[in-house]
């Protein structure tokens, strides 16, 4: 049977990342022997035409997605097309595993939910066994939904093949300047009332071989990658686990830069600077109040004074923070906002606030009422943690909204401010370079989401040099002239093509050009050097 694997794509509001879930999904089918394709339209235009077209290509017998909330409607709108092209139908994923029979309640044409962990689950049904033999999924049975038992978690996750990023089109990625995820381990042991890591993937941590997960980051490194984000719930929980990693990297000589997620009550000074020395230059925070009533509240199992601790030490260690806060929880008045900004300003880091969404799962949506909160609807597109789906007595929506809102706004002018600076020839080296960064980023965000280069990527061929002559057509187009000018957008195609991300074939006539197939260069380069260890 023949699978495709659909990555939906969200409201857009940070770098997009590499689909993990889904290429651990194809990994294993492709290791038993099927065949699998993923349609990635996160960084690309969404099109129902296009999903039509892939299907009478590629001939599938089943089409999947694996939706967080905010494009589950999305994922929705991809399925239903795939349904009425004759195929078999399934979705996955931390949203539709809490919000299973509601599902198939308001979606008659989904077959099958995969709850939590999936990647045996899709096997089992690409084998074709009886949906009552199979763990883990919700599905109907004359004309009733019918809640199989949950499958137990993978307890050896070195038996997993490492998730097929070749199936990707990673030249895209690479344009937009987005890292790779991976993990080093699956499981979360705390219970924080506004997620639902530790359902969705058990709070016992099951740790994969550090051996085996500094071969994965080798084999990221060949694809082109230069940083990796590590997305464990919490990586730096077990240090014996984190030193065996950050050993093998160093003793194998590998040079890059790397990220994860963090808490700031399990590092110590030693565990940092070893991670330093290994290549990690960013951690993540989970602060998400300065109020130590609402941090209690939220079963953060966390104090002021721990936070404080934790990010000194990460800064004296030579890795940058961002501390990444939640307004609107339980809890929370205009004076614990106060007091969440002024915290926020006195770590003396990068730091940013979100805004509540409770996700299918949650302590928090389920309990709403108990613990104070409003929710005001279940449109899921707007559930992007930017705006406020909830509310309370104390914090009404406008409130939520207008002091986020603030916030960025101070932010985005900040950003103003420094292009200026560059634009006057006024700003450091880092401000150029981060500056040149925005700017590389809107370019390839609006080529990628409006298919430019696969669409009017055709010049003529006039003798002028081909670059020139996509730069101008690519300027031609009202969206992406109105923010950039006519030589930035040049200097940046001249980017992608000296990093071997676009290239071109011309004749007489016309020039053609096209995003390279990455994974296909590095398969043809490792041919010759398979064929040596074989002879």
């Amino acid at each position: 049977m023949r699978t495709l694997l659909i990555n939906a794509p969200y409201p857009f509001s940070e770098c997009p990342t590499l689909p993990l879930g889904l290429t651990y999904l194809a990994a294993v089918l492709e290791k038993n022997g099927y065949e699998v394709q993923i349609l990635d339209m996160v960084i690309s235009r969404f099109s129902l035409k296009k999903i039509k077209e892939k299907i009478l290509e590629f001939k599938p017998d089943i089409c999947g997605a694996g939706p967080v909330t905010m494009n589950y409607p999305t994922a929705l709108r991809a399925l239903k097309v795939c349904k009425e092209m004759g195929c078999m139908t399934v979705i996955g994923g931390c949203h539709v595993t809490f919000w299973d029979e509601e599902c198939l309640t308001e979606a008659p044409y989904i077959d099958v939910v995969v709850r939590r962990e999936g990647e045996y689950t899709l096997l089992d049904l690409v084998k074709g066994r009886d949906f009552k033999d199979i763990l883990g999924i919700t599905y109907r049975e004359d004309g009733q939904i019918v809640v199989n038992p949950d499958r137990p978690f993978i307890q050896n996750l070195d038996e997993l093949p490492f998730p097929a990023r070749h199936l990707l089109p990673l030249a895209k990625y690479h344009a937009y300047k987005t890292g790779a995820s991976m993990i080093t381990a699956r499981g979360c042991p705390y219970h924080c009332i506004f997620c639902v890591g530790h359902k969705m993937v058990g709070s016992k941590v099951r740790y994969r071989n550090p051996k085996l997960v500094v071969d994965e980051i080798e084999e990221i490194l060949s694809l082109g990658f230069k940083d990796i984000c590590i997305e464990d719930d919490q990586l730096t929980m077990n240090h014996k686990h984190v030193f065996a990693i950050c050993d093998e990297i160093i003793s194998r000589g590998l040079k890059f830069n790397w990220a994860a997620f963090s808490r700031c009550d399990t590092v110590t000074p030693e565990l940092v600077k070893k991670m330093r020395e290994a290549g990690c230059y960013y951690f993540c925070y989970g602060v998400e109040s300065g109020n130590q009533r609402i941090l209690d509240l939220a079963r953060k199992r966390q104090t002021r004074e721990k936070i404080v601790r934790g990010v000194r030490i990460a800064k004296e260690n030579g890795i940058n923070v961002l501390a990444s806060f939640i307004m609107g929880l339980p809890g929370e008045t205009p004076q614990t906002m106060k007091e969440s900004l002024e915290f926020g300003a006195s770590l003396n880091t990068s730091y940013g606030y979100h805004i509540l969404s409770p996700f299918p799962g949650t302590e928090v949506r389920e309990k709403a009422k108990e613990f104070g909160i409003r929710i005001l609807h279940n449109n899921w597109l707007r559930y992007d943690a930017n705006q406020a789906v909830t509310e309370s007595d104390e914090v009404p929506k406008e409130l939520l909204n207008g002091v986020v809102g603030k916030f960025n706004a101070a932010i985005e002018e900040c950003i103003r401010d420094t292009e200026r600076q560059v634009e006057q020839g006024t700003a450091t080296p880092e401000m150029v370079a981060e500056i040149n960064l925005r700017r590389r980023r809107k370019l390839a965000w609006l080529l990628l989401k409006n298919d430019r280069i696969e669409r009017h990527g055709i010049t003529e061929n006039n003798g002028e040099e081909p670059v020139k002559l996509l730069a101008d057509k690519m300027h031609s187009f009202e969206s992406i002239s109105r923010i950039l000018k006519r030589d930035q957008v040049e200097t940046v195609l001249r980017q992608f093509i000296k990093e071997g991300l676009l290239e071109y074939k011309a004749d007489d006539n016309k020039i053609q050009w096209n995003w390279v197939d990455i994974a296909a260069k590095v398969r043809k380069k490792q041919i010759p050097e398979i064929q040596k260890l074989k002879t």
